[in-house]
């Protein structure tokens, strides 16, 4: 029988990570969260770890990997690559020094697996001038690779997570919806699946799983060169927390509410996320290598979405940012576009 990466996992991409609330329960049982110098603005709380080393010089550092999203490895590889750079470049970072692979197998997956892997990796990382440089590989009942990547930034000018303020907009520069999509990928390769979706059209099918992988495989980092040209008061990938879960760290940590009045889905997937059960149409379905949700003033906006357009950023505007303590409302009756 053919070795299918999807088929021996029980999870899939970011959706193996820890529910927000363990983890950070988790952290501070294990002492992580203080006790920080200075010199560290951004620690467990950030999309990635900032280190001032020097004036004017930070270092980025970040970790992601997770369980393969599709049974073509290379593209695996080049998921895995685009979420590892993403949480550099959410922070209006572009330069990545380095990055180091992680990978994990067992020792009956086919070697050729584990070599496109890597190269779809790699090649992902040497098309964004982030050289890949070295990593760590072990044996492992699942497969699993990812990275780490440190980038090199000015820490006067890196935009965090925090920061959000009170008549923001909120724009989205990806469209929600990889989960059902790639349940539909998985589900269509198995008698079984295929009767699950035998009453939805195999074209809406194809539209979704089409979106949901191009979406993985495109880069974020045009987003962080206009980010860099204008000032930008928050930003966060949108990555397995959901967009609901990164929206309320936004939230929290800018001491602000969220409100969502419109969702930009991949098309199909409303019907796909009906059919199988995904919180899509809330706001809590799980995302891998997602776009960015960006917050900024309305003097700003049409500054921002000059840059997007110049690098042909598609974008959306999803939501504003309100008073309040830290809270997100998707509203029942956002409206919903399909793209």
């Amino acid at each position: 029988m053919k070795y299918r990466l999807t088929k021996v996992v029980p999870v899939h991409g970011c959706s193996c990570k820890l529910p927000k609330y363990e983890l950070g329960l988790l952290m501070e049982k294990a002492g992580l969260t203080q006790g920080f110098s200075e010199d560290v603005l951004a620690g467990p709380w950030e999309n990635s770890s900032v280190v001032r080393v020097a004036n004017g010089i930070a270092v980025l550092n970040t970790l992601d990997f997770f369980t393969p999203m599709v049974d073509e490895p290379e593209i695996q590889g080049r998921i895995a690559g685009s979420n590892v750079t993403s949480d550099i470049y959410c922070m209006a970072v572009t330069k990545i020094a380095a990055v180091l692979t992680i990978m994990a197998f067992p020792d009956n997956m086919p070697s050729e697996l584990a070599v496109g892997m890597l190269k779809g990796f790699g090649d992902f990382c040497r098309e964004m001038d982030a050289p890949v440089v070295g990593g760590h590989t072990i044996r492992n009942p699942w497969p699993i690779i990812g990275g780490a990547a440190t980038g090199i930034g000015d820490p006067e000018k890196i935009v965090y997570t925090r920061g959000a303020k009170i008549g923001d907009k909120l724009f989205l520069t990806k469209p929600l919806g990889i989960a059902p999509a790639m349940a539909a990928y998985r589900l269509r390769r198995e008698e079984e699946g295929r009767e699950v979706l035998s009453g939805v059209s195999a074209d809406l099918v194809e539209t979704a799983i089409s979106g949901a992988v191009s979406g993985m495989t495109e880069s974020n980092k045009s987003v962080a060169e206009a980010m860099q040209q204008v000032l930008v008061h928050a930003a966060t990938d949108i990555t397995g927390f959901g967009l609901k879960g990164h929206a309320e760290n936004m939230a929290m940590l800018g001491k602000v509410n969220i409100i969502i009045d419109q969702l930009a889905v991949i098309s199909g997937t409303p019907v796909l996320a009906e059919l199988l059960g995904y919180p899509l149409l809330q706001g809590e379905a799980k995302e891998t290598a997602g776009g960015m949700l960006i917050a900024v003033t309305k003097k700003d906006t049409d500054d921002l979405l000059n840059e997007l357009e110049k690098r042909r950023v598609r974008h959306w505007e999803v939501g504003h940012v309100a008073k309040g303590d830290g809270k997100v409302h998707v509203l029942k009756k956002a409206k919903v576009i399909q793209v």
